[in-house]
C-alpha cells in the first residue's frame, strides 16, 4: 500500500481518472462532494495521509443533514469512495468494480472447514449451475459449517448424529432462509453431505418433504394496469427503460435473462427473440411483438451509447458496460411503479412481480397453462399451476354456495 501519498492527491487522481473513464459530470460532481466531506474530517482530526482510523469516522459519518437518521444513499456513496482511493493506494490504479457486501462464507474460519468449504465451490463451479443455484449451495453449506463451528468442531469429522437435523430446524428459528426456499438449497447440502465419507451416513436426517408456502399470488390490479399503460404510453421514461418494462411485462422474462440478452439474439427476420435462460440454461424462442420490438428499435437508433459491446442494453452512465444482472432491473421496475402510482409497501418487487403479471394476463386470456409454463421457460410444467390463485372470476365459480337458512330453525 503506497502511503507517500496525501489525501488531496489521491482525490485529484481519482476525479481525473474518472473523467477519463468518461464518467458523468453529475456522477463526478456527487464525488466531489463526498471527498470534500472527508477532507474536511480529516482537517478536524488533523491528518493529511489517508489511515484507517479516518476512512472510519468518514464511513461512519452518514446521517441525514435534517432528520440526523443514517442515509443509506450517503453511506453507499461513502463506502464506493473508500474504495476507489484505497484501491489506487494498494494497486496504483483505480479499480471500478463494485464488491459486494455480508458474503456469509467469510464466517467460516476454522481452517479445515474453509478448506472444505473452497474444495465444494470448485466442484459447483466446474457443474454447469446457475449462478443463483450456485449462491444457494454456497449459502446453505457455509451456514452449516459456521454451526458446526459453533458447536466446537474443528473438522467434518466432528460431525455427529441429529447434528443436521438439529440445522435445519436453526435455519427456521434464525429466519435465515424463507420456508418456501430451504428445500431449494437442501440438493447444495446433499451434495456436500454426500462428499465425505465421515458425513455421508447423516444424508437420512435430511428431510424429503419440507412445507410449502401456499400464498395468494400478487399481482397488479385492474386499475394499476391501466396506470402502468398509460405511463407506457407518455414520453417519460427513458428509451432503454421503457423497452425494458414492456419486455418484462409482455414476456414474462427473468430480470438476468434481460440484461444477458445480445442485438445477435434478436431475429428481425423471423420476427423472433431467441435466448438462452441464464437459470434453467434452456433455449427459449419468443415472439418479437411490435410493441416492444419498436421501443428496443428506437433504443438502438437514439439512446443506445456507441461501443463495441454485444449486448442490447447498456448502462446510461459510463463506463458504457452491460446492465449487471437482475439487480440492475430492479430500480428500473421501481421508477415504472412510482411513477405510475403503484403503492408497493409489504408487496414483491422487480421481475418476479411482472413474470407473475404476464402469467396471470396469460391465463385470464385463456392461453393454455402449457402454452404459459413454455413461454414462462419453466423446467417443471407443474410450477405453473400457482398462478391460478390470480385468476379471481376462476377461483368464484368454484365457491360452493351456501345453504338456505330457514326462518324459526336454530341449530
Amino acid at each position: 500500500m503506497r502511503n507517500d501519498l496525501k489525501l488531496d492527491d489521491l482525490i485529484r487522481m481519482v476525479l481525473e481518472a474518472m473523467a477519463e473513464q468518461k464518467y458523468s459530470q453529475r456522477t463526478i460532481k456527487n464525488y466531489r462532494h463526498s471527498f470534500s466531506r472527508l477532507k474536511h474530517i480529516s482537517k478536524e482530526m488533523g491528518v493529511d495521509h489517508p489511515t484507517p482510523e479516518l476512512f472510519s469516522v468518514f464511513q461512519a459519518d452518514v446521517g441525514n443533514t435534517e432528520t440526523g437518521q443514517p442515509d443509506v444513499i450517503k453511506k453507499r456513496q461513502h463506502i464506493r469512495s473508500i474504495n476507489l482511493l484505497t484501491s489506487l493506494m494498494e494497486n496504483g490504479s483505480v479499480d471500478w468494480s463494485r464488491k459486494r457486501q455480508g458474503d456469509v462464507s467469510a464466517l467460516v474460519k476454522e481452517p479445515a472447514f474453509r478448506l472444505s468449504l473452497e474444495k465444494f465451490l470448485s466442484q459447483l463451479a466446474e457443474s454447469g449451475l446457475s449462478l443463483n443455484t450456485i449462491c444457494g449451495y454456497k449459502r446453505i453449506v457455509s451456514y452449516f459449517l459456521i454451526f458446526c463451528q459453533e458447536k466446537g468442531y474443528k473438522d467434518i469429522s466432528g460431525i455427529q448424529t441429529n447434528d443436521v437435523s438439529m440445522f435445519i430446524v436453526s435455519l427456521y428459528q434464525k429466519g435465515r432462509f424463507k420456508p418456501a426456499t430451504i428445500s431449494g438449497t437442501l440438493p447444495g447440502l446433499r451434495q456436500f453431505l454426500s462428499s465425505y465419507d465421515d458425513t455421508r451416513q447423516f444424508l437420512l436426517e435430511l428431510p424429503t418433504h419440507l412445507p410449502h408456502e401456499r400464498n395468494i399470488i400478487d399481482v397488479y390490479d385492474e386499475q394499476e394496469c391501466r396506470a402502468i399503460k398509460d405511463l407506457l404510453t407518455k414520453d417519460i421514461l427513458s428509451k432503454r427503460n421503457l423497452a425494458i418494462d414492456k419486455l418484462l411485462l409482455e414476456t414474462g422474462l427473468r430480470g438476468v435473462d434481460i440484461c444477458e440478452m445480445k442485438l445477435k439474439d434478436i431475429c428481425w427476420e423471423k420476427d423472433v427473440i431467441q435466448v438462452v435462460q441464464a437459470k434453467t440454461k434452456y433455449p427459449l424462442t419468443i415472439p418479437l411483438r411490435s410493441s416492444y420490438g419498436n421501443a428496443i428499435v428506437d433504443y438502438i437508433l437514439n439512446e443506445r451509447p456507441d461501443g463495441d459491446s454485444d449486448y442490447l442494453f447498456l448502462r446510461s452512465l459510463a463506463p458504457f458496460e452491460k446492465l449487471g444482472g437482475s439487480g440492475a432491473i430492479w430500480p428500473i421496475l421501481q421508477e415504472m411503479e412510482r411513477k405510475a402510482g403503484i403503492q408497493k409497501e409489504g408487496r414483491i418487487s422487480g421481475s418476479r412481480m411482472t413474470r407473475r403479471n404476464a402469467a396471470s394476463t396469460m391465463l385470464r386470456a385463456g392461453v393454455p397453462m402449457s402454452d404459459i409454463s413454455a413461454v414462462l421457460g419453466h423446467r417443471n410444467p407443474t410450477v405453473v399451476t400457482v398462478y391460478l390463485s390470480t385468476d379471481k372470476e376462476s377461483l368464484a365459480s368454484c365457491t360452493l354456495p351456501l345453504p338456505p337458512v330457514r326462518k324459526g330453525v336454530s341449530s
